[in-house]
């Protein structure tokens, strides 16, 4: 059933809204102004690059809390210098007419603190499920809330942009061994934001990393970690009943049902995982992460899929801790007997 869903189809059936609580201040005890960015289109990180380019800052100015995909309609803080944008007024982008892009600012509030990587608390989804046969569609209207356990792994879009190959995994290992033209040879082919100025840097491969905002390179180096970590998943899960399936050329392995889940959960609820930032070279943050979340999953709106003749589509919501991904969640709720 797992191969059927159909996800992202349109921007609009695949909607989320940071969790992020920050403490507000006055304004006249403030130094940083949060700002709700609206966004279709986008990655996080081209946003903020025009955001800063158009205040006349670096990038690294602008803080975010999470990146969000470019495949989807999303929300989420940014904070920036209140020196930079002071006042009521705030940026505003057009895109050209027929352009499904979108960039929307709308005030938040002040505060003290720049938002930083690793303080997101979660996020909220609303998704439609497409491309379903009658008796899944049946099975989660029925239930209408499901109380689901899933494998937390690193999704698709942790490796690569919608379309492009999935290979960010080998930038950073690149990065981390060193060998520099090997990484701007693989960045310059994944169809990234980046990749156009690596295909036309002439200077030293290394430079080309270092000019780059530090966090688009830790990106790089996460996803490094990120592969890593799913082939240990894989090897964890010795189900006789798990499915090894292949999403966009990448290896995963879902248990069948829940208590298979539960098993992966009681042997090992817990493993490592190293972050990564980059300040004149990689700095390693050992941290652990959970090898199976849980969330309640809420069926909305459904019926016949208009996109798919014969076929219907599900509206779920849901929430999920940060760094999970509502899109392996949703394939192992769709494939769980």
């Amino acid at each position: 059933m797992a191969e059927t869903l159909v996800l992202k189809h349109r921007p609009e059936d695949f909607r989320v809204r940071e969790n992020l609580v920050v403490a507000l201040t006055d304004e006249t005890v403030a130094d940083q102004r949060y700002v709700l960015l609206h966004k279709r289109g986008y990655t996080t990180m081209e946003a903020i690059r025009l955001l800063a380019d158009r205040l006349g800052v670096s990038s690294r100015d602008v803080g975010y809390a999470g990146l969000k995909d470019e495949d989807g309609v999303t929300e989420q803080l940014l904070s920036v210098p209140l020196t930079a944008l002071p006042g009521a007024g705030l940026p505003a982008f057009t895109e050209p007419a027929g352009s499904e892009r979108l960039l929307r600012l709308s005030h938040y509030g002040y505060g003290r603190e720049p938002l930083a990587v690793g303080k997101l608390n979660g996020n909220g989804f609303r998704i439609v499920l497409r491309n379903l046969d009658g008796r899944t569609a049946e099975k989660l209207v029925t239930r209408r809330r499901t109380n689901l356990l899933f494998v937390n792994y690193y999704d698709t879009q942790r490796f690569g942009v919608p379309g492009g190959p999935k290979r960010t995994h080998l930038v950073g290992a690149a990065v981390l061994a060193g060998e520099w033209a090997r990484a701007r040879a693989e960045l310059a082919g994944l169809g990234a934001p980046e990749s156009g100025p690596a295909a036309c840097w002439t200077g030293p491969d290394e430079e080309f990393f270092r000019k780059l905002d530090p966090r688009t390179v830790a990106f790089y180096l996460a996803a490094h970690s990120s592969f890593a970590w799913n082939a240990r998943i894989v090897e964890l899960i010795r189900s006789e009943d798990a499915q090894d399936v292949s999403v966009d050329g990448l290896p995963y392995r879902f248990p069948a049902t829940g208590p298979g889940v539960a098993a992966l959960l009681a042997d090992r609820h817990e493993l490592p995982y190293t972050r990564y930032s980059y300040e004149d070279g990689p700095v390693e943050h050992p941290v652990m992460r959970p090898t199976v979340v849980q969330t309640l999953v809420t069926v909305g709106d459904h019926g016949a899929d208009d996109v798919f003749p014969g076929r219907q589509a599900v509206e779920v919501s849901f929430q999920l801790p940060a760094g999970c991904y509502a899109t392996t969640a949703l394939r192992q709720l769709i494939a769980q007997r």
